[in-house]
């Protein structure tokens, strides 16, 4: 059984705040070679990682990141919703999220809403253009992602693709993202010969999980665990 590359979701949300430079610190510790991050646009076109549309649920603060100023923004408590040990914790901008991973991880960066040539720019000025993919759910960011950046590394889902086939031709995807009740040996196989990545998605923590979705030959798992997966499959191990 071969390990899979991890990623972690949002970091180690289950051990520190989710998107800070906490808990992708957390991350590496625990073993994850790629951190996932969302990324959303303040008032005046600043690019912060974040999740939610606003700042409500991870900060100390109130309202929509897109109607507020990146000095409000930056001013936000992220941490201490989570704990008081992480108090003070901000909420980063997205160049100083990526500069934080450079040389220790690789980062799987989804576009909730903001401008992508932005988000290209600040990939390839950091010159980590080939230790990041990306994802974005709604189409008219994908598009216009896919637009100004062709060479960066493009994840979408089977849900979206509905086969490896259209996932590459339609959607110009280099990676497939299946989740866990969707692994099937034809649909990997199918990757393999079209020199598709493959990625599983699971946000649980049963080893007994863990271990099928090594053991079905994806290149990557996406996942809020890695302590747990990266134990599981060492058990297995002979």
């Amino acid at each position: 059984m071969n390990r899979p590359r991890v990623v972690c979701h949002r970091g180690a949300s289950h051990h520190a705040p989710e998107n800070t430079l906490a808990s992708a610190d957390k991350a590496i510790a625990l073993g994850a070679d790629y951190v996932e991050l969302d990324v959303r646009e303040s008032a005046d076109g600043v690019l912060f990682v974040l999740h939610d549309r606003t700042v409500d649920r991870t900060t100390n603060g109130s309202g929509e990141i897109a109607a507020m100023s990146s000095a409000e923004i930056a001013a936000l408590d992220a941490g201490a919703w989570f704990g008081p040990a992480f108090a003070g914790e901000r909420v980063p901008r997205l160049d100083d999220f990526l500069a934080h991973l450079k040389g220790r991880a690789g980062a799987y960066v989804e576009l909730k809403w903001c401008d992508p040539a932005k988000v290209r720019r600040t990939i390839v000025d950091l010159g980590m253009a080939d230790d990041v993919f990306w994802y974005a759910h709604k189409p008219e960011m994908r598009d216009a992602m896919r637009a100004v950046a062709p060479e960066l590394r493009h994840m979408v889902t089977l849900a979206i693709a509905r086969s490896p086939s259209v996932a590459q031709t339609v959607f110009g995807a280099g990676l497939l993202e299946m989740e866990v009740d969707e692994l099937r040996d034809a649909v990997i196989d199918a990757c393999r010969a079209l020199g598709l990545g493959t990625m599983a998605y699971y946000e649980g923590t049963d080893a007994a999980v863990f271990r099928r979705m090594a053991a079905s030959g994806v290149d990557l798992v996406n996942i809020d665990h890695p302590d747990l997966l990266l134990t599981a499959v060492a058990e297995a191990m002979p």
